[in-house]
């Protein structure tokens, strides 16, 4: 059910990839709910479903609370809401357990930035520079082009 839903959404059939994927965490052998949640809410955001999308991200987060792609995904939710406490604790949570990623160090550069550590700006902002210096987020940033 996973894999046949993760091609429905790959090919606009959103609605219908997500009923597989809620088929999937069901069923009482699958052994790792938390994936097909966090792509249920992939494909939740795609409908521009943000809701939704936030639901299946906590519900993968109470099954694996270290479940990378929810982190970050829940994290960039939590940004464009204003619910930057929240942001900050997953992407700092995502960049502690996971390699960072151009992604996870400009969404966290961004959250800094708007609630006024400086100091934390420009860490992640050298980090960037140093790790991923042909990154579109790191052109970004030498745009100043922050939202």
């Amino acid at each position: 059910n996973h894999n046949y839903a993760w091609f429905l959404c790959e090919n606009k059939r959103e609605e219908e990839s997500i009923r597989y994927f809620l088929m999937a965490v069901r069923h009482p052998l699958y052994a790792t709910p938390q994936k097909s949640y966090a792509m249920a809410a992939v494909c939740a955001m795609r409908k521009n479903n943000e809701r939704d999308a936030y639901d299946y991200l906590e519900r993968a987060l109470k099954l694996d609370p270290n479940y990378h792609p929810a982190l970050i995904n829940l994290a960039q939710l939590k940004y464009r809401r204003g619910e930057l406490d929240g942001a900050r604790t997953l992407v700092g949570r995502y960049n502690k357990l996971a390699e960072p990623t151009a992604e996870s160090l400009w969404l966290a550069l961004r959250i800094e930035r708007k609630v006024g550590d400086s100091s934390s700006v420009t860490s992640y902002a050298n980090q960037l520079r140093r790790r991923f210096p042909g990154s579109k987020e790191y052109q970004e940033l030498q745009k100043g082009r922050f939202e």
